[in-house]
């Protein structure tokens, strides 16, 4: 069997860090021995002194692979370089040769039209850093092998790469957030230098003990103590988005960690979903900004930190490690964990019945599980005990004919249509056949898919509901919590868990053991046809404890396997190619699109705060002076009646073809330059793509073959003398008639470059929003804006980005800078900044509210379509509520927020989370009502978007009063005088 790519790399690097002999030739092995491969900056040093060397005696490429030594030897210094980077990053790294590269690309599917992945030399190895880095370190060995020194600016360019491309998306759901700090830190140590204080951290062993927590407060204390924080401070301090890193994640994994050692279910919120139940009173800061929530109240880990540093309330605690011993006191669970115990018979003595349930439930989870390994959604199910099965007062072997998948059509209630049925009613309907049997079942068994809350967080779960009718009475729920696969695993199964205390179920916990063995050896146990997918979905997915980073036995296998060291090197290496033949991407179906369904209004009226924000543009010194600035007044019109178009860009700046600057991107609110394009549209909407890009091209070629304006039509010599103006400007121009009969108009638009996917034209072809009297072919009515591209389709938003990826070898995407920059001050938007953003949205409901971090009130939260019904709510066959309370934070000195009762308020209802069904088709002709309902639609975005400044009218109206007066006054002193 050929070694795998992995074993391959890995055996080189074992060697050239042991400095054994390899069981194959290395070339200059002799030479290699005297470099320390330790992953320190001093073996860079020592490389790249190597490779001068090298240089010095001019040995290139082509001589080092002219022999197999020679191959190992590049391989092997290339995939240090890569794995150096990993190292030091603390990323995970994987090994592609070209053939598996080019499978994990068409597989990744990152943009919709893939180019081909060159068959050349450098594309032989390519290592992949983290979850979305790709590195080809053999590109490095033609400068390395000239003798210049390009290592350092290298491994600081990756680095930084590597660390923009793990920063934490913050509008994830709240637990994808969680997961992606506590990554950071999943080995033990720290190593993101993005994350303020890290040298500080360096001393912490994130194992999720008390001693850690008992760390990281003797490292906040020295943090403090060196920079003497005071309150004063705090302000400034969260401006910096590094130290907003730090307390997040340092405060999930304080939650996290707390919540383990109390053996307390949690799961996280959001800032939107705890305003949404409290309203004005839960106040936006960043302490606020990930809640943990737990049965009966919510904790704040996030102030643990920021309390330390500033000392915010005294009533609060300063300590990670007496936040965790006030969580032990007041939200200790009671969760209890059944794990899987191979050749292990139950002990306790059962009753017939409850040992069939318990067989019963494990036969309908193992279909269940055959599904989830085919790729299928995991459907409610039932299974009921049919009389007929019983011989002799006894029940038979498990039948599966019995199963049954619930559908819209079991359901009883008459005012649910097929579109209107969701997972909830289905649920809701084997609730209702538990509580009423209605076929006199002496056993049912249910099952669905749903979320539940563990100490480590919330996660899916198969939820088993076991109930057996005959005496003695049996009413048990379990719960087969599961994590689909993601970026640091594949699919993981946890052990059954029970969030059941002895007073609900009356079992004792050696009962619930039995029981749970009974059904594990059901479970593995399934009919022939299921069996095989089931073990060994079994096999490869179950972990045997409730760990976030446990890797499965799969992911283990093969880390295994990679490790393994091969006896002889066999890399395939592709030639060098000195004239590499250019791929281009095919065309994009622009037909797929149909921008005259597109209702832009809806979408502006219906933006978020911070999809407000970057709806706006900028107005700079730059563009005031500019003619351009009538399409920054025209913005708030273009959004309230204007459409969508394809336009086409006959001309542009230079700078727009070209990645955007840091400067630009990481400082979007200053001064710069005004970078604008000539675009060609059709006000109809109707012309094909094809046909305005055949329009540009011919204008273009017409200008560019005229010597002088005086040899050409008028109306060509019109646009000519405009495209050799950079300052001159056109709106609405009519299509030079002299060359094409066309109802095609041409406007200089100005380009917000953040409103482009890349901040470039990575296209000539752009959706651009028109006013709607656009053909009436008025000047006054010929401003355009290019459609921000959060509102594109996606398909060709990623189409965008790789054409950018084929030219550049990056797609240069500033959804990730965008999003960090709005949400978490990295685009301060002060007063002065505020007056230059157009439109002028109206605050949204919390945009005014003032910072408070001592609270007083209790908190009701809807989870409707995400939380699993409580036993209690399940027991009866309904929705229930559920009361999410917060303890009242006290002012008395010395009185802890935990120590404090919690207050009693109303609840709400409260859902199971359900995956969506589809949505009907709309009818063919707009209701009278849908109708009316999109006027008001309009009209309410029309109150929402304003651009006049009534605060700039009100003083310009007092200094014209006031100048009025003065004149007054003086008349009369000068007729005085007289």
């Amino acid at each position: 069997m050929k070694p795998t790519t992995a074993q391959q790399v890995n055996t080189l690097l074992y060697y050239l860090q042991t400095k054994q002999t390899p069981p194959f030739e290395i070339l200059f092995w002799e030479n290699l021995q005297k470099i320390d491969f330790d992953y320190s900056a001093n073996s860079l040093q020592q490389l790249s002194r190597f490779f001068a060397a090298m240089a010095k005696r001019h040995i290139q490429l082509p001589q080092l692979l002219a022999n197999q030594s020679g191959e190992a030897f590049v391989v092997a210094l290339a995939a240090y370089i890569a794995d150096y980077l990993a190292k030091t990053t603390g990323q995970p790294i994987a090994w592609y040769d070209y053939d598996r590269m080019s499978a994990q690309l068409a597989r990744q599917n990152k943009y919709p039209i893939q180019s081909q992945l060159p068959a050349d030399f450098y594309a032989s190895l390519t290592a992949h850093i983290g979850h979305k880095v790709y590195c080809q370190p053999l590109k490095l060995l033609p400068d390395l092998l000239q003798g210049k020194d390009v290592l350092p600016q290298f491994i600081a360019q990756m680095t930084q790469t590597v660390y923009q491309q793990s920063q934490v998306n913050l509008l994830q759901s709240p637990e994808a957030v969680c997961r992606g700090y506590l990554a950071k830190v999943k080995t033990g140590k720290l190593q993101d230098d993005a994350i303020a204080f890290s040298t500080y951290l360096a001393a912490v062993n994130f194992d999720h003990s008390r001693d850690s927590l008992v760390q990281i407060d003797e490292a906040l204390s020295a943090i403090q103590q060196a920079f003497g924080f005071t309150q004063a401070d705090y302000l400034d301090f969260l401006q910096d988005a590094s130290h907003q890193a730090f307390c997040y994640l340092l405060g999930f994994y304080i939650g996290v960690t707390s919540s383990r050692l109390a053996n307390a279910p949690v799961r996280w919120v959001s800032f939107a979903q705890m305003y949404d139940s409290l309203g004005e009173a839960f106040a936006e800061c960043l302490e606020h900004s990930f809640v943990l929530l737990f049965e009966d109240c919510y904790r704040t880990p996030m102030l643990v930190v920021t309390n330390r540093l500033f000392g915010l309330a005294s009533s609060f605690p300063t300590t990670a490690a007496e936040f965790a011993d006030i969580l032990q006191r007041q939200n200790a669970g009671h969760l209890a964990v059944y794990p899987y115990q191979d050749a292990v018979s139950a002990t306790a003595d059962l009753p017939a019945h409850w040992t069939s349930a318990m067989q019963a439930a494990g036969a309908l989870v193992a279909s269940v599980l055959s599904r989830l390994s085919q790729g299928q959604p995991i459907l409610p199910s039932v299974y009921q005990a049919h009389s007929s099965d019983n011989k002799a007062d006894e029940l038979t072997a498990f039948n599966p004919s019995n199963i049954k998948l619930l559908s819209p059509s079991d359901t009883d209630l008459d005012t649910v249509t097929a579109t209107a049925t969701d997972t909830d009613t289905l649920i809701d309907s084997l609730y209702q056949t538990l509580h009423q049997n209605p076929q006199l079942a002496p056993i049912i068994v249910g099952c669905f898919d749903s979320y539940t809350n563990l100490p480590m967080g919330r996660t899916e779960g198969v939820v088993i509901e076991i109930w057996v009718y005959e005496s003695p009475r049996l009413q048990l729920q379990l719960v087969l919590p599961y994590q689909p696969a993601n970026d640091w695993h594949s699919l993981k199964i946890y052990p059954l868990v029970s969030h059941q205390n002895g007073a609900q179920t009356a079992l004792t916990s050696e009962q619930i053991t039995a029981l749970t063995t009974h059904f594990y050896q059901a479970l593995l146990s399934a009919p022939s046809t299921q069996n095989t997918a089931v073990k060994t979905l079994w096999q490869d997915a179950y972990v045997n404890q409730l760990d976030s980073w446990v890797l499965p036995p799969k992911d283990q296998r093969i880390q295994q396997q990679n490790t393994q060291l091969v006896t002889h090197f066999d890399f395939a290496l592709l030639p060098i190619l000195d004239n590499q033949p250019t791929v281009n991407m095919a065309a994009f179906d622009y037909t797929s699109i149909d921008w005259r369904g597109f209702d832009l209004a809806k979408h502006i009226l219906q933006a978020s705060h911070h999809e407000q924000g970057y709806l706006q543009v900028y107005v700079s010194d730059n563009l005031i002076k500019d003619e351009l600035y009538r399409q920054v007044e025209a913005t708030e019109d273009l959004y309230r009646y204007g459409k969508v178009v394809w336009g086409v860009v006959i001309k542009s700046d230079a700078a727009l073809t070209k990645p955007i600057s840091e400067e630009e991107r990481d400082t979007p609110f200053a001064n710069h330059r005004v970078s604008c394009a000539d675009i060609l549209f059709d006000a109809s909407g109707q012309a094909r793509v094809e046909d305005l890009q055949a329009k540009a091209s011919q204008l273009m070629d017409t200008v560019g073959t005229v010597n002088q304006p005086s040899n050409a039509a008028p109306d060509v010599a019109f646009y000519q003398l405009h495209c050799q103006d950079d300052t001159s400007r056109v709106f609405n121009l009519a299509y030079p008639a002299s060359i094409a009969a066309t109802n095609y108009r041409i406007t200089t638009s100005w380009i917000w470059r953040r409103h482009l996917p890349n901040g470039m034209l990575s296209n000539s072809i752009v959706p651009i929003i028109i006013h709607t009297t656009a053909y009436q072919n008025k000047a006054e009515q010929g401003e355009i804006m290019v459609l921000p591209s959060q509102l594109w389709d996606k398909a060709y938003y990623h189409y965008w980005l790789s054409l950018a990826y084929e030219q550049f070898g990056q797609d240069y995407d500033l959804l990730p800078y965008i999003h960090w920059q709005q949400k978490y001050a990295q685009d301060s938007t002060d007063a002065a900044t505020q007056k230059r953003l157009w439109p002028k949205f109206k605050p949204n409901r919390a945009s005014n509210r003032a910072p408070s971090r001592q609270q007083s009130s209790a908190i009701v939260l809807s989870d409707k379509l995400e939380n699993p019904m409580s036993a209690t709510a399940k027991q009866q066959g309904s929705m229930q509520q559920a009361t999410i309370q917060q303890a009242t934070i006290q002012q008395t000195t010395g009185q802890k927020l935990a120590d404090v009762k919690p207050t009693l308020q109303p609840s709400i209802e409260s859902t199971s989370q359900v995956a969506q069904t589809p949505k009907a088709p709309p009818p063919a002709s707009l209701s009278n009502e849908l109708t009316q309902q999109l006027m008001n639609d309009k009209l309410r975005l029309q109150t929402q978007l304003s651009t006049k400044d009534t605060a700039k009218d009100k003083k310009l109206l007092v200094i014209a009063i006031g100048g009025v007066l003065v004149l007054i006054i003086m008349m009369i002193l000068v007729k005085l005088m007289r």
